[in-house]
């Protein structure tokens, strides 16, 4: 008896996280560019590619007041760079059925091309940095809340 209400419990507890699991993400990250080495001091970009899945869509870096979430890209504090600025693919702009404002998207595919600054004082040697992207995707019924993907692009720091 108590071990089938083990198995029970176990197996409610089981359907329950997968219940509430999050969502997968419609967009899949990867490093597009990005030089094999920099010099402390040195001004480089880095070009973080997304994938998007079909019926899918991520919203651009600028949006208007009453709008979606804007896309936000920076670095995780403490990498060896300063964010000097990004730029984003061109957006398709729509007069957007969810939210009835003209708002920039991407659908298939978009790029986010950052440009840095290697801090002068950073340690040579391979030295990843922490590109953090924040964003919503929706498809035409739905938005997903928005949340932050963490894309690691490795570097080697020289001097």
């Amino acid at each position: 008896m108590i071990r089938a209400t083990l198995r029970t419990a176990a197996t409610l507890l089981l359907l329950s996280t997968t219940a509430f699991a999050a969502p997968k993400s419609p967009v899949q990250w990867h490093v597009k560019s990005v030089p094999s080495s920099a010099k402390a001091g040195a001004r480089i970009s880095i070009t973080v590619s997304g994938q998007i899945d079909p019926g899918w869509h991520l919203y651009a870096m600028e949006e208007p007041d009453g709008g979606p979430i804007a896309t936000v890209v920076g670095l995780t504090e403490g990498d060896p760079a300063d964010l000097l600025s990004v730029n984003e693919s061109k957006p398709i702009v729509i007069d957007d059925p969810l939210f009835h404002l003209r708002t920039g998207f991407f659908r298939s595919t978009v790029d986010f091309t950052l440009h840095l600054k290697i801090d002068p004082t950073a340690k040579p040697g391979p030295t990843p940095l922490h590109v953090l992207l924040r964003y919503q995707s929706c498809n035409d019924q739905v938005c997903q809340p928005p949340h932050t993907d963490t894309v690691e692009v490795p570097l080697a720091i020289t001097h």
